[in-house]
């Protein structure tokens, strides 16, 4: 008998791409990567999202197109990258226990859409392992975003 092995599909959050590439706004330190690592950790992403293991989620693209939209045009290079999580009721329920049970994380009234909660959707009704460097407000730049 022929066992299965199923791959694991990553969901890229927008913090990775953007500290990738050094464009947080963090005031200028020493790169978290040196150009080598970048060249390789780069190599890998897009090696998984040709093999269609590496997704973005609507939210997530649109950050990107604001904060580094190089990298989201390495990822979305590769089809299928974009991840589409239909809006059913099942999925507004999960949404909405979600921003209730981490408060900061819910969108602000009349805020953008932040992709963290939709993120914490896709990799639970998916069974995905999202991808993420967020950082403690300590650890940010006085002048950078809360959120990115």
């Amino acid at each position: 008998m022929t066992q299965t092995t199923f791959l694991p599909i990553y969901l890229m959050d927008t913090s990775p791409i953007v500290r990738l590439d050094g464009k947080d706004n963090r005031p200028p330190t020493p790169p978290d990567f040196t150009v080598m690592e970048r060249a390789l950790i780069w190599d890998g992403l897009e090696a998984l999202a040709k093999d269609g293991r590496l997704k973005l989620i609507k939210q997530v693209r649109d950050e990107l197109k604001a904060h580094n939209p190089d990298g989201l045009a390495r990822l979305t290079a590769y089809k299928p990258a974009i991840l589409n999580i239909y809006r059913t009721a099942d999925v507004w329920i999960q949404y909405q226990r979600i921003v209730s049970i981490y408060k900061g994380i819910a969108p602000k009234p009349g805020g953008r859409a932040i992709a963290d909660p939709w993120l914490i959707v896709a990799a639970k009704r998916y069974g995905f392992t999202v991808v993420t460097m967020e950082l403690s407000l300590q650890a940010r730049a006085p002048t950078a975003p809360r959120k990115l």
